[in-house]
């Protein structure tokens, strides 16, 4: 469809049964919403559920180990007004970060019975 679409990378997926297929199309119909605006909301607004997998709970350690470097180094280039980034660079910084930061929150929300297991 000539037009329609906006440039946005597509994400698509299979359930994995006939019974998840029907759960959703009922839940979107029932929602109001166009199904691609209801399973854009699920994915984003529902709890993050974190497979207590050793390499999984290391994944999301090294993620906020990163995180912590990241935002020392930032820190720094602000404190001393040498932000190295154009606008456009910055701009598109803040959207990672901030879509890294809200993800790290909802997985560590989400695995906190498993992290607290470690400590």
């Amino acid at each position: 469809m000539p037009g329609k679409h906006t440039g946005h990378p597509t994400i698509a997926f299979r359930p994995t049964t006939k019974w998840q297929y029907a759960l959703i199309e009922e839940r979107a119909k029932l929602s109001g919403m166009y199904k691609k605006d209801f399973i854009t909301r699920a994915c984003i607004y529902a709890n993050i559920c974190v497979v207590g997998k050793k390499e999984n709970i290391q994944r999301i350690i090294d993620e906020l180990e990163e995180m912590k470097l990241t935002l020392k180094e930032v820190a720094g280039q602000i404190l001393t007004c040498n932000i190295s980034l154009s606008e456009e660079g910055y701009d598109d910084f803040k959207k990672d970060f901030l879509v890294l930061c809200v993800t790290a929150v909802d997985i560590v929300n989400g695995a906190a019975y498993l992290l607290t297991r470690l400590l």
